[in-house]
């Protein structure tokens, strides 16, 4: 499909600041027509199944069921269409998770606007398959990780607010970037220590990145 102006997209992730910040930039680009905006799986599942869609732009993880459901939903009910996974994850192997499972594009939340118009854009038209070049420039985990759903461990939001950790993030800083609450990022950040036997904040990220903990920022 090379005919932008007769996209029609189907936006899914658990946050509305989200979904509605793409309707507003898709629309002003007069490029793409969004014929549909979901918040859980069973949303953007009821939405392939009635909708006729181009393009999902997706989460990793949506409300609902594990990591990239929606892009293995996508490919069951609407088998042309394609999938572009917009994350807050800067996680090589979250990345090639995603492109694994369909998806044509990995690209993330805090990539400009104007920059990701264009990669979205490019995957409609059937450009070769896409990670955003910031992916693993700020946090690179080790490439023997596999994706975190499969540890079985670490939700898949729980390991967003990891690797905002490992940014050197604090707990309001988390919240603001993953748009959740800071009581919600603590108990995240619970969790993460439980699960992973982490001693305090350094340690679970030195565990994940192999580094010395004095390396991070503890808060």
């Amino acid at each position: 499909m090379t005919d932008l102006a007769s996209t029609r997209v189907l936006l899914v992730d658990g946050s509305q600041l989200i979904t509605e910040g793409l309707r507003l930039s898709l629309h002003r680009t007069h490029c793409f027509r969004v014929v549909g905006i979901a918040h859980t799986v069973a949303e953007a599942a009821r939405s392939l199944r009635g909708t006729l869609v181009d393009l999902v732009v997706t989460d990793f993880d949506v409300p609902g069921a594990g990591p990239l459901r929606t892009v293995r939903d996508t490919a069951q009910y609407r088998p042309g269409a394609r999938v572009v996974v917009l994350s807050n994850a800067d996680s090589p192997s979250w990345a090639r998770a995603a492109l694994d499972a369909g998806a044509v594009a990995y690209l993330l939340k805090t990539s400009p606007v104007a920059e990701l118009l264009p990669l979205i854009a490019a995957a409609v038209r059937g450009a070769p398959a896409t990670i955003d070049a910031r992916v693993g420039s700020l946090v690179r985990l080790p490439a023997r990780m596999p994706p975190p759903a499969s540890l079985g461990r670490l939700s898949a939001r729980e390991f967003d607010v990891l690797a905002e950790m490992a940014k050197g993030m604090d707990n309001a800083r988390i919240a603001q970037r993953l748009f959740i609450s800071n009581d919600t990022v603590k108990t995240h950040v619970k969790a993460i220590l439980r699960k992973l036997g982490a001693r305090d904040r350094a340690h679970a990220v030195a565990m994940v990145l192999g580094e010395s903990s004095e390396a991070f920022v503890t808060t």
